[in-house]
């Protein structure tokens, strides 16, 4: 016994962990986050119909449901009946054993409680039971780990990597994980390359944490808008300012096909603070009554939306 206490000081003194974790795990639940996650949609025969960008963050401000504290989970860019605007849903994490929680924000299709969305503890050979948003619907939830490694980020750091294997037949397919970041299907589907059917299918596209882009998938951009023919890469022509703002907040378009058809506006927290159900050319909207802090704006078209954000202050 006493050995064993000098071997636990020896490592404690040399930084080395006493079981299976390592020191440097880094937490996913993080407010300095966002996600951008692409859904795919196809037409009859299997091309390409649409490709859209959800942008993903989790709120500055915690919440309490049935004594626990979760974050809300909040979508600011693209949505459909799958996907819905604002609040997703509300997550957690257990640091400690490395599980991070889901829980649907309203009856779709299952009924909201806590579920296991990722779990970072996992080592090869080790088997998990994970539930994304809408559980995949009729996809089996269930894979073992095939093995492990690390991926450089764009900052130069690198983090572990597992590769999941489904233990169901086709048409499930493998997932990779990234630590900190989840699925390479994007936050909310790991385990779910497509939602039900082939005709919608999920993508990370990029990730950052404080504002530095860390993981850029193939392609050189963080938003993609397409539409039957008519693809619209996030390079907007609008122009919002001043930012930050105190009173009002302009809208500026350089070209009248680039004129919104309605905009909404965000909090960090997801919360829908207004919207304007048309607009033209230019847009000026009064912010003094909003309280400090960032908040995020949609401005749809005909075609396509545009994420823009911006910062109220005194």
């Amino acid at each position: 016994m006493k050995n064993k206490f000098i071997l636990l000081l020896l490592l404690a003194a040399i930084g080395l962990p006493f079981g299976g974790f390592s020191q440097e795990y880094v937490p996913f639940v993080d407010t300095t986050k966002d996600w951008n996650v692409t859904i795919t949609s196809y037409s009859y025969g299997g091309s390409v119909a649409t490709i859209n960008t959800m942008k993903l963050h989790i709120s500055a401000s915690d919440t309490i449901i049935n004594d626990t504290a979760y974050y809300k989970l909040i979508n600011t860019g693209q949505y459909n009946f799958f996907l819905p605007e604002g609040i997703i849903g509300f997550i957690r994490e257990d640091t400690a054993g490395r599980k991070v929680y889901f829980r649907e924000s309203t009856y779709a299709f299952y009924t909201p409680k806590d579920r296991l969305l990722y779990d970072f503890s996992l080592e090869q050979g080790d088997t998990t039971e994970i539930f994304g948003l809408h559980h995949c619907l009729t996809h089996s939830n269930a894979y073992r780990v095939s093995s492990t490694g690390t991926l450089t980020l764009l900052n130069g750091e690198e983090r572990k990597t597992w590769q999941l294997t489904p233990l169901a037949a086709s048409p499930v397919e493998a997932d990779e994980w990234i630590e900190g970041i989840g699925s390479l299907n994007g936050l909310m589907f790991p385990g779910c390359y497509e939602l039900s059917t082939i005709s919608i299918s999920f993508n990370l596209l990029c990730y950052y944490e404080g504002g530095d882009n860390l993981y850029l998938s193939q392609g050189d951009t963080c938003f993609i808008d397409f539409t039957t023919g008519l693809e619209t890469i996030q390079k907007s022509k609008v122009k919002l300012y001043p930012n930050p703002t105190k009173d009002f907040l302009f809208l500026e378009f350089d070209e009248k096909t680039d004129n919104c058809k309605h905009y909404t506006v965000f909090s960090a927290d997801g919360l829908k603070i207004s919207e304007g159900k048309s607009c033209n050319e230019k847009v000026s909207i009064p912010v003094s009554h909003l309280r400090n802090g960032i908040y995020h704006i949609n401005i749809f078209n005909q075609f396509y939306v545009i994420n823009k954000t911006f910062i109220k202050t005194d």
